[in-house]
């Protein structure tokens, strides 16, 4: 097969889409891939001898395609077992890459299920997923610093460039369509999950139904409708477990945070790759929490160790805390709510490529290693049609207590981890500590980070609020009006009006 390494810094061609009804113009595969971002791995795959298609029709064929080539990869990764070397480094990266790969697989599979009835803006959201879940294999073997024969062997696709064109197209119609409120999530809405009973009990001293969340997540495996929620009420103590959550629909509710603790001591220098460092992961969409605490206790001198990981679609966390501190909370991709949570960290301790709200949030930053720096967040957006981004609503970044007694210490909001990162800050209060400048440069990076990026403060107070010393980069703005702004909330970033009213969490969908 005729692969290419995928250029994970190329800057994407912006596809310029005429205001008619797309779905009825006609052209042939070769006219239609001309207009992506990129034609020659388009016309590659894409080879259909087929005269006139319409561009709804060349969606679904550009899908197809990119569903081929990931199913393809996975099956090939999958064959390798034999060839990945037992030690824990090497197949952490296999293991990793094999589900990122199988989550892209899956995504794209939704993005195709027309009995979804899936609006433009789900579809966005699932190729956005895809592409995350990719990259998110290939940094796998770089967090680990896998060199061995299997890595090229997995490298070796042009995937991603697929997707970024399926992304490119279905951007159009987006544009045509808006924001619907309807679609696939229609389906799964519930009337106050968070009311629900409870379906089982943990308690570690013998009380409930299970002594672990593991064991009561393999309950909730063998229930036969799997499309309501299965309720988890997890008392108070300190589970020392390394949980992943793979079915749908699971709620947690414990007992409050700094009751009900979750905690591990993974890090990436052990031979973790980031994702597996992970105390508690996420992929099961409409997963819901309350009233816990996932804490990675690896330590300041670690360096990245995760304390929770989702990747799932939907998911909400309400009144929780996320402790670590280099790499803390990875909100990978898909779509996610916090409300009322507390997060600590040190440097890009809230990172990802989700399209993630946090309202009404406290961050704390607490005391680095010396010589160390504090950066909040590390959005990874790749592609201008990415419907992905970070929204802090009603925050507040603060000196965590082992840090307040040292002011001279100051922290920066964000810095790019990708090309068109995005993050703003909406009518939150930021201390002291925020350095005047506000933002920080990727280093390493292309000095063209800064201007295709899409970063924004609104209507923020407190005393590191002011503007005015803050970068000068093309793609920093301070935004003036309220119209702006609301691209950014609830409602748009995450379409959280239409599921998260069903979730029995509260929420401000705009201002």
């Amino acid at each position: 097969m005729k692969t290419r390494m995928v250029n994970f810094l190329s800057i994407f061609v912006v596809l310029l889409l005429p205001q008619v009804n797309l779905s009825l113009s006609v052209g042939d595969v070769s006219f239609w891939c001309n207009q992506t971002p990129y034609p020659q791995q388009c016309k590659y795959h894409m080879s259909y001898d087929i005269p006139f298609v319409s561009k709804k029709q060349f969606l679904t064929m550009a899908q197809q395609t990119a569903l081929m080539v990931v199913s393809s990869s996975l099956r090939f990764a999958d064959s390798l077992v034999s060839r990945v070397q037992h030690d824990g480094t090497e197949k952490s990266a296999w293991r990793t890459c094999l589900f990122f790969y199988s989550q892209a697989a899956f995504r794209l599979n939704r993005s195709l299920d027309s009995s979804l009835g899936s609006t433009a803006d789900d579809v966005q959201t699932w190729l956005s997923a895809a592409a995350s879940n990719i990259r998110a294999c290939h940094g796998g073997f770089f967090d680990v610093n896998v060199t061995s024969d299997i890595f090229p062997l997995v490298m070796l696709n042009n995937v991603t460039e697929l997707i970024s064109n399926c992304l490119a197209v279905n951007f159009g119609f987006l544009r045509q369509e808006g924001i619907r409120r309807e679609g696939v999530i229609k389906v799964l809405k519930k009337d106050g999950a968070l009311m629900k009973r409870a379906d089982c009990v943990v308690a570690q001293d013998g009380s409930g139904n299970f002594r672990t969340i593991r064991e009561a997540l393999q309950a909730a495996g063998r229930r036969t409708r799997r499309i309501s929620d299965f309720v988890i009420r997890v008392k108070q103590g300190v589970y020392s477990e390394i949980v992943e959550v793979r079915q749908s629909n699971i709620v947690l509710i414990g007992d409050g945070v700094g009751k009900t603790v979750v905690t591990g001591n993974r890090r990436v220098a052990d031979g973790f790759t980031l994702y597996e460092s992970a105390t508690f992961k996420v992929s099961g969409d409409g997963f819901k929490a309350v009233g816990m605490t996932f804490e990675n206790t690896a330590g300041v001198a670690a360096g990245q160790a995760v304390a929770m990981a989702s990747t799932a679609d939907r998911s909400v966390f309400y009144r929780c805390s996320f402790k670590g501190y280099q790499d803390t909370l990875l909100a990978q991709s898909n779509r996610q709510f916090y409300k009322n949570c507390q997060i600590y960290g040190t440097v890009d301790f809230i990172f990802g490529n989700a399209a993630a709200v946090f309202q009404d949030c406290t961050i704390h930053l607490r005391k680095p290693q010396p010589g160390g720096g504090l950066v909040v967040t590390a959005q990874d957006r790749n592609g201008p049609h990415e419907n992905t981004g970070f929204t802090i609503h009603r925050g507040r970044v603060m000196a965590a207590p082992d840090l307040a007694p040292f002011p001279q210490i100051k922290a920066f909001l964000g810095r790019p981890w990708g090309d068109f990162s995005r993050t703003v800050y909406l009518r939150s209060t930021l201390d002291t500590l925020v350095d005047p400048a506000g933002w920080l440069a990727w280093g390493g990076a292309p000095p063209r980070r800064c201007d295709t990026l899409d970063y924004g403060e609104f209507e923020n107070h407190g005393t590191g609020a002011s503007t005015h010393r803050r970068v000068k980069w093309r793609g920093y703005r301070v935004i003036r009006d309220r119209r702006t702004a609301e691209a950014y909330d609830v409602d748009r970033l995450i379409n959280g009006k239409v599921w998260l009213p069903g979730t029995g969490v509260p929420f401000d969908a705009d201002f």
